[in-house]
C-alpha cells in the first residue's frame, strides 16, 4: 500500500520534470557595426563598448560604463603599395613625446587575425589630465591601406585591461566588403 505522502511527492516530481528548467533570460543580441567610409565591420561589437559615432566622419566607440572614460577612434589611410607599420609606430611615438609631461611606454609587434600588427603606448598631459594613448597599427583587412585604432583614456592602473580591450576589438574587425560577402549579402 502506498502512502498519500509518497503520491504527493511523486506528483510534484513529475510536474516539475514536465515543466522543464526555469525560464532563463534570453542571451543579449550581439550587435555588429559597419562603417562603409572606412570599409570596416566589427562583428560582434565588443560588449565593453557602445558606438559613439558612426557616420561620414568615421567610427568611434566609447566604454559602455561611462565612468571608465575613453574613446576608440578608427582611422584608415590612403591606398598605397607598401604599408610601413614600423613608421606608423614611430609617428605615434613622436606625437606622444611632443606632448607636455610625455612618458612613452613603448610598443610591441603582435600577430593578429589581420596579420602582423603593432601596438604603441604613451602617457602625456592633456590640459590638467594625465591621459594614456594606445594605438594599434595594422594593414586594413580588405585593402592595401594603413589601419590605425587609437584608444585614448584617463591614465590609471588599468593599462593592461585597456590594451586587452583594444586587442579584443581587433579580433572582431573585418573588411566591410568581406563581411557582406561572407554573410551572403
Amino acid at each position: 500500500m502506498r502512502t498519500p505522502g509518497l503520491w504527493l511527492a511523486l506528483t510534484v516530481i513529475l510536474l516539475a520534470a514536465a515543466c522543464g528548467p526555469p525560464d532563463q533570460p534570453p542571451e543579449p543580441l550581439q550587435e555588429s557595426v559597419t562603417n562603409e567610409l572606412l570599409g570596416i565591420r566589427l562583428d560582434p561589437l565588443p560588449p565593453d563598448f557602445a558606438v559613439a559615432v558612426n557616420d561620414d566622419r568615421g567610427l568611434e566607440l566609447a566604454p559602455v560604463e561611462a565612468k571608465v572614460g575613453g574613446r576608440v577612434v578608427f582611422e584608415v589611410g590612403d591606398e598605397e603599395p607598401l604599408i610601413d607599420l614600423v613608421a606608423a609606430v614611430h609617428r605615434h611615438q613622436r606625437r606622444v613625446e611632443e606632448m607636455p609631461g610625455a612618458d612613452y611606454k613603448g610598443g610591441q609587434e603582435l600577430v593578429t587575425p589581420l596579420g602582423s600588427a603593432f601596438y604603441s603606448r604613451g602617457r602625456y598631459l592633456a590640459g590638467a589630465e594625465l591621459v594614456e594613448d594606445t594605438v594599434l597599427v595594422s594593414k586594413h583587412p580588405s585593402s592595401n591601406r594603413l589601419l590605425v585604432i587609437s584608444y585614448r583614456y584617463p591614465a590609471g592602473a588599468d593599462s593592461s585591461v585597456r590594451v586587452q580591450q583594444l586587442l579584443e576589438i581587433v579580433t572582431v574587425l573585418q573588411g566591410a566588403a568581406t563581411a557582406g560577402a561572407a554573410a551572403g549579402e
